[in-house]
């Protein structure tokens, strides 16, 4: 998943929001989270999202509850890009 930040003019504004993320994200039981791209760029935000089931479904439904973080986060940025590996 790729988040732009428009308004982030550094990399420690950056590291705010993705560590907020991160931790809100996290809280999901069987769900990691990760900045695994755009690492030098302060207005992309790169996350690597797993979740871990025995079924599609259910793993599905684990990733859309820690998706939903970010819009309760009250960001100023939008989604870019979100892809499925």
């Amino acid at each position: 998943m790729v988040i732009h930040i428009p308004w982030a003019r550094s990399l420690k504004d950056k590291r705010q929001i993705a560590q907020s993320l991160i931790a809100k994200m996290g809280r999901h039981p069987q769900v990691a989270v990760c900045e695994v791209e755009h690492l030098e760029d302060p207005q992309l935000l790169g996350l690597g999202i797993c979740a871990g089931a025995n079924a599609h479904v259910h793993a599905q439904r684990m990733l859309q509850e820690a998706l939903a973080e970010i819009g309760r986060a009250g960001l100023d940025a939008r989604t870019v890009e979100i892809g499925e590996r």
